[in-house]
């Protein structure tokens, strides 16, 4: 997923991952994504920043979607298939 290629850019993956939101308990959904890099995002000062993710705490990672520019953030633990490999029986 945080792969890079020679020219420093994120190289694209697809995945299939369950939903989930624990604040509001809704998931449960199956999310196909054909093409997605992962998202780093910039440097924000901090005034700017609101909260601090914490994605390694929450077990989740940013993607973007390709090439809608979506940004959805993902549980880790949750996917299922990786490149058309399988994650989890």
């Amino acid at each position: 997923m945080r792969q890079r290629d020679t020219k420093g850019k994120f190289i694209p993956f697809s995945c299939v991952v369950c939903t989930l939101n624990y604040a509001t308990n809704e998931g449960g959904e199956r999310l196909c994504v054909q093409k997605a890099i992962y998202y780093q995002q910039k440097h924000v000062s901090k005034k700017v920043r609101t909260r601090i993710p914490r994605h390694d705490e929450n077990g989740t990672r940013n993607i973007q979607l390709i090439p809608s520019g979506e940004i959805r953030a993902i549980h880790v633990r949750l996917i299922e298939k990786f490149n058309g490999m399988t994650v989890y029986d």
